[in-house]
């Protein structure tokens, strides 16, 4: 793997954060808060998430694990998601996630608090037997791929994959850490072949997990 340190460099590659040459102005800040007011209230998230928008890129804060997730301003189809509750799972609101399209990258952010406390080690496991599910002809992305890092974030577990899925070959990529209790994961899926996934995929992680986004900020 090949991990990017030129963090504005990679920026590039992801629109709903990337590095501008003059500040945000007022209107723009403003249509990112109103976007994500929107996705929380839709979601019905309102109980969980907050919106914590400050800059020109739409954010709302989980606040039982400190997630942020990011939108791309005006994409209706940006999202919040609880999942059911099971006997001996997480209760509501310990299993989440947000979903977005930073350009041909769909990428889901998922933060789950599980009472078993599972290690990093099973989750990916877990995340990876998914897949195999999921998807048809699944077939790991042989040697090096590119990977975005922050400084001073230790560095996640990554699966990468080139598989089926309804007819169609894409790039499908799992990014995991277990953070103060949570597991934090997020999957990226893109072109077939394309390093775009990878990318996407470890960036939105980055920026998503906490302390991300203040890191992220600082390096701008």
């Amino acid at each position: 793997m090949i991990r990017i340190f030129a963090l504005l460099a990679a920026l590039a590659f992801a629109a709903p954060v990337a590095a501008q040459d003059a500040p945000p102005t007022a209107e723009q800040i403003a249509a990112a808060k109103a976007h994500a007011d929107d996705v929380i209230a839709r979601s019905d998230a309102g109980a969980f998430f907050v919106n914590v928008t400050t800059t020109e890129v739409p954010q709302a804060k989980h606040t039982g694990s400190g997630m942020v997730c990011v939108f791309a301003t005006g994409d209706p189809r940006d999202s919040i998601s609880f999942y059911p509750v099971v006997e001996g799972g997480p209760p509501h609101g310990d299993d989440v996630s947000c979903a977005s399209w930073w350009e041909t990258t769909f990428i889901s952010m998922f933060a789950t608090r599980y009472p078993q406390a599972y290690p990093a080690d099973d989750m990916i496991s877990s995340a990876v037997a998914d897949i195999h599910r999921s998807w048809q002809n699944v077939v790991p992305v042989e040697g090096e791929f590119p990977v975005v890092s922050l400084q001073g974030q230790e560095e996640p577990l990554i699966a990468a994959f080139d598989a089926e899925i309804q007819g169609q070959t894409r790039r499908t990529v799992v990014v995991l850490r277990n953070i103060d209790g949570w597991t934090f994961k997020a999957r990226a899926t893109g072109d077939a072949q394309s390093p775009e996934a990878t990318k996407m995929g470890t960036l939105a992680f980055a920026v998503s997990i906490p302390g991300g986004w203040e890191i992220f900020q600082a390096a701008r």
